[in-house]
């Protein structure tokens, strides 16, 4: 099965719901991923419940509506809507400052009640499903098991995994040994541990939530689609140790959370097979970010369409469409991996803001391999099996200049459509 994707509108709908059309992050290398996938697993299942998207207080969503989000309580989960879903993704750095980056996707899935009604400590209203993937540059850290890639899937029974308030009062989600939590002071806290390996990140938001609306899909809302509910907190400050079979490692970058929930499955559903989705988010040194999705058909023709959502230091965000950007791969960009062939490589120009960026794979990339090499390209690029879309995600490297003064920082790229006879192009 196949990752479903979260990514950022109003037109930053475009930005992250046009990613949720297309998939996660890191996968296995160009080969058909092992075991679950549970991005494709949410798709699927929500899509066997097609009745309408449900508020925060279960309030139903006619066709074409957007329900207003409020803080704090929407960054809580929603037990009424059909499917929701978290994506943490960071880069983070040890003490020699070598990048490592992380990334923590969780799924939670409705089920349908018992026909009899009746109660037990077996039964089960959801299903959770995630993937945790940690890799690191060859230099970074002399910590072993590195890159690690674990999936999981469980039933919201017994405790074994959930989604909502806890104790304390705060907020958490959370698959077995893995977690994600809100406290009720408004930090974030995860904590996740597979073969050996366990991280532990503390985060704090530095900028108010970004909340999306399902205003635009892939550049415009389509005729009967419910609503999606969406929003991103684009800065977030984690610190944090990575502890690797008895040696550990102190941690601290920077974070992206997305959350979305409602009728994901038919947000999915829209075009997904006709279109090339390139999806960017990017974390500057200055303070800002950018969500952009770069779209073109999947046979070739046509003009692409790029959009791009500036995150200002002071949180204000600022639509830009493809008359005042140029995003395009570059050509020495271009790499194969399993046959197909993907723009590793990404220039953007903001002539408005004096931005000239370069985006390019955190761990390198080589004809052949994507990232490091062996098991760290594994685990940066993938492979969808449903329509035979392919695609790569992973951490990306930004540098540049904004007017006269360089400017760099971080974040993730999504490249999705790619494969079964995808033509070579812009």
């Amino acid at each position: 099965m196949r990752w479903l994707a979260l990514p950022l509108v109003p037109l930053v709908l475009i930005i992250v719901l046009a990613g949720l059309a297309y998939g996660l992050w890191p996968r296995e290398s160009a080969s058909r991923s092992e075991g679950f996938d549970a991005s494709a697993l949410a798709a699927a299942l929500a899509e066997m419940d097609k009745g309408a998207g449900a508020g925060a207080d279960g309030e139903e969503a006619e066709p074409g509506e957007t329900l207003t989000l409020e803080f704090p309580r929407d960054h809580g989960a929603h037990p009424g809507a059909p499917a929701e879903l978290w994506e943490l993704t960071a880069v983070l750095r040890d003490a020699q400052e070598q990048p490592v980056a992380v990334r923590l996707s969780l799924a939670r899935l409705k089920l349908a009640a018992a026909a009899d009604g009746r109660a037990s400590a077996f039964a089960a209203d959801a299903l959770l499903a995630g993937e945790w993937v940690v890799v690191a540059g060859e230099d970074a850290m002399a910590l072993p098991g590195l890159p690690v890639r674990a999936q999981r899937l469980s039933r919201t029974a017994l405790g074994l995994a959930g989604a909502g308030a806890d104790e304390a009062g705060g907020e958490r989600v959370w698959i077995e040994r893995w977690a994600l939590s809100r406290t009720a002071e408004g930090g974030l806290a995860l904590h996740a541990e597979a073969d050996g390996i366990a991280l532990e990140l503390s985060l704090s938001s530095l900028k108010p939530p970004v909340v999306l609306n399902r205003e635009t899909l892939a550049g415009a809302p389509e005729q009967g689609t419910s609503a999606v509910q969406f929003y991103s907190q684009s800065r977030l400050a984690a610190s944090g140790t990575l502890r690797a079979k008895g040696r550990e490692q102190a941690l601290q970058g920077v974070a992206w959370l997305d959350h979305g929930w409602d009728a994901l499955a038919e947000a999915l559903a829209g075009g997904r097979g006709q279109l090339v989705a390139n999806r960017f988010q990017l974390q500057l040194n200055d303070g800002s970010e950018l969500a952009c999705l770069h779209l073109r058909r999947r046979g070739g023709g046509g003009t692409p369409i790029p959009s791009c959502v500036l995150i200002g230091t002071d949180g204000e965000t600022q639509v830009l469409r493809r008359r005042e950007l140029t995003l395009a791969p570059t050509e020495a960009g271009w790499v194969t991996e399993g046959g197909v062939e993907y723009p590793l490589g990404w220039r953007l120009l903001i002539p408005a803001h004096g931005l000239e960026l370069e985006v390019e794979p955190l761990f390198g990339a080589a004809s052949g391999g994507i990232a490091s090499g062996g098991a760290a390209a594994r685990a940066l690029s993938s492979a969808s099996i449903a329509e035979a879309s392919w695609a790569w995600r992973g951490a990306v490297r930004v540098s540049g200049r904004r007017e006269s003064e360089a400017i760099s920082g971080s974040g993730q790229m999504d490249l999705n459509g790619y494969g079964d006879g995808s033509p070579r192009g812009t």
